[in-house]
């Protein structure tokens, strides 16, 4: 797809961004997992229901609003902290307001009852956000421009923390580093002008997106060159790698995402020679 701002009637009600946080923090989801309500007047897009809770859907509900008008639940990635409640919130959008509402997934088969993703979000008046397609954290992974540069990242761009390379999930660290080549471009050509990622706090300026962007391929690129560095060393083990790398110290409860990136950046390194 063309990656363009969205375009909306000027006569139209403004699109309004609202964030609900989760109630489940964690070392890889952080403050918790942050959904998005789009409303453009009566009418409401929800993106990223996150866990099965039913405190959190219930508080989706309320700032969905009594009397809206679903138009539909979509999906960033298949991960089950992003998509867990997305069938029960779309069923309890449906029987709330009389209307079918769709439930969009890019993997279908990880979201059962899902269709395929469009290409934009739609109200009454006209566009109110894009899908733009972003695999790297997984092969599925989009993320999508809400009217005003609004972006909403999901696990592509975490507030405060670097993001896994899940490479069961069909991620790929070749993917990601061009996904983020693509938001570069999009900052730094203003159709991005803030990120609001699936974890953590936004970025809510176009020097504070940029710069999360340029740290994200920094990392990426000193992490390249720091198993390099190691594998030439004959460092041959992904434990001895895992120690050289990360150090010491690493948390036990943050291995399993050190061992994905590890595998992740071998990946990379191979495809590269």
């Amino acid at each position: 797809m063309e990656e363009h701002a969205p375009q909306r009637d000027p006569d139209g009600p403004p699109v309004e961004l609202i964030v609900v946080r989760a109630e489940n923090p964690g070392p890889m989801t952080l403050t918790g997992t942050n959904s998005y309500v789009v409303r453009a007047g009566d009418e409401v897009w929800v993106v990223d229901p996150g866990p099965r809770d039913p405190e959190h859907l219930a508080e989706l509900l309320l700032r969905c609003g009594a009397d809206c008008r679903p138009r539909g639940v979509l999906v960033t990635h298949r991960h089950l902290d992003h998509t867990a409640g997305a069938a029960t919130l779309a069923r309890q959008l449906a029987a709330r307001s009389g209307n079918e509402v769709p439930l969009h997934a890019a993997d279908r088969s990880a979201v059962p009852g899902s269709r395929p993703l469009p290409s934009t979000l739609e109200s009454d008046h006209g566009t109110v956000g894009h899908v733009v397609h972003l695999p790297g954290h997984t092969s599925d992974s989009v993320a999508v421009l809400v009217e005003g540069g609004r972006l909403l990242s999901g696990d592509t761009l975490l507030g405060g923390s670097s993001t896994v390379i899940v490479p069961d999930d069909g991620g790929s660290l070749s993917d990601y580093l061009q996904s983020l080549a693509i938001l570069r471009a999009m900052t730094m050509d203003g159709r991005i002008g803030s990120i609001h990622p699936g974890h953590g706090p936004a970025y809510e300026t176009p020097l504070d997106a940029l710069e999360a962007i340029e740290q994200a391929i920094a990392h990426r690129r000193e992490r390249i060159e720091e198993v390099r560095r190691a594998r030439t060393a004959g460092v041959l083990t992904m434990d001895r790698l895992l120690r050289v790398v990360y150090g010491p110290d690493l948390p036990e409860q943050l291995e399993g995402a050190a061992r994905w990136n590890l595998r992740a950046t071998l990946d990379h390194l191979a495809e590269e020679r």
